[in-house]
């Protein structure tokens, strides 16, 4: 069993994330309360992917499950950047002024690759864990750490890659209209108005 005794470095309503205790290029996802409805989906995500072959750059690779003081958990990559600080979401860049416009070119990337593997994700996925990875000062990716799996009940329908491409694009519009309708983009798009009326 591996003993967890240092705070989360992201909480969910569902859901903690830990360094893990041994390897801090893994994090640990353990479940808040006693439902593993959701840590046992995620596993089915996984597997799916890991039997279809797919390896793909904008989620955390999957390396199986573990027993902690805190629960059942399972281990992913935790995303870096390349000076080795834990990447930060979306939003906390956009929160500090970072246009939305230097961001759009990758979440097009993610969209694309979605699509390309069929990886579909649930209305849980945010801007909040949409991680920007930087890989050198002035190169990154994005790397959505969750929100991922499909929660319908019946879900033999998206194994259909017709059928789960046009989901995949439907919700991935549904993300993106969050995205713009978010308080960071409404600020960003009222502070140039603000400054102009604080000119005159």
């Amino acid at each position: 069993m591996l003993v967890i005794n240092k705070q989360p470095i992201g909480m969910g309503k569902e859901r903690m994330c830990f360094v893990h205790p041994d390897d801090p290029r893994l994090a640990i996802k353990v479940q808040v309360g006693d439902n593993n409805q959701q840590i046992g989906r995620e596993i089915r995500f996984y597997q799916r992917l890991e039997q279809r072959g797919i390896d793909c750059q904008h989620i955390p690779a999957f390396h199986g499950t573990c027993q902690t003081n805190r629960g059942d958990g399972i281990i992913v990559d935790l995303i870096r950047d390349f000076d080795g600080q834990i990447s930060h979401p979306l939003n906390w860049y956009l929160a500090r002024g970072f246009p939305l416009e230097e961001f759009v070119p990758r979440l097009d990337e993610v969209r694309q690759s979605f699509i390309e593997n069929l990886i579909i994700f649930n209305h849980d996925l945010t801007i909040g864990n949409m991680l920007v990875r930087k890989t050198s000062f002035s190169r990154f990716h994005l790397v959505a750490i969750d929100g991922l799996r499909d929660v319908v009940a019946i879900d033999w329908l998206d194994r259909i890659p017709f059928l789960a491409r046009r989901k995949i694009k439907r919700r991935w519009q549904h993300f993106m209209d969050r995205l713009y309708r978010s308080r960071e983009v409404t600020m960003q798009r009222e502070a140039p108005a603000q400054e102009s009326h604080a000119e005159r």
